[in-house]
């Protein structure tokens, strides 16, 4: 794909941790569970799913928030923006999601898939094409993936 303009350059708040992205996403998704509205401290989270061999990472980062080995969520030891997660599930994948927010140019983001709008808080809005009261059914992700190489948002 071409119409990407790729890479990309993201940083944490303070500048402490810089990140490229050089691989187009998998999909970009908003989340609007409890948990990632603490997490994001927001009425969402925005997630960028990555190919791991086109996103890379300098400077230091800590795992934080939920300390499960089920989800690690990488966050800036300075600032502590919360930058990336990883996870076995992901990493099986070869992907991780990435904090989109942390871009230079995040002005083109919209998500595709929202998930959990059973905990939608009133007002909240994303965009996104498709809507799921929780996580859509594992069978639905391929679908929603090539729809999203078809018509997702790229940058302008």
């Amino acid at each position: 794909m071409t119409d990407w303009k790729l890479p990309w350059s993201a940083a944490c708040l303070c500048g402490q941790v810089r990140m490229r992205v050089s691989a187009p996403p998998v999909i970009i998704m908003a989340c609007h569970c409890r948990g990632c509205q603490k997490l994001a401290s927001g009425a969402y989270s925005l997630t960028m799913m990555l190919p791991k061999n086109g996103f890379a990472a300098e400077g230091d980062t800590e795992i934080g928030a939920l300390h499960r080995p089920e989800s690690q969520h990488h966050y800036c030891t300075r600032c502590k923006s919360w930058l990336y997660t990883t996870a076995p599930g992901l990493d099986a994948r070869g992907v991780l999601n990435f904090r989109p927010t942390m871009l230079d140019d995040a002005s083109w983001v919209v998500p595709y898939v929202e998930s959990y709008v059973s905990e939608q808080l009133p007002g909240a809005v994303t965009g996104a094409k498709h809507s799921f009261d929780k996580f859509p059914d594992p069978s639905q992700y391929p679908d929603l993936i090539a729809g999203f190489a078809k018509e997702g948002a790229r940058p302008g």
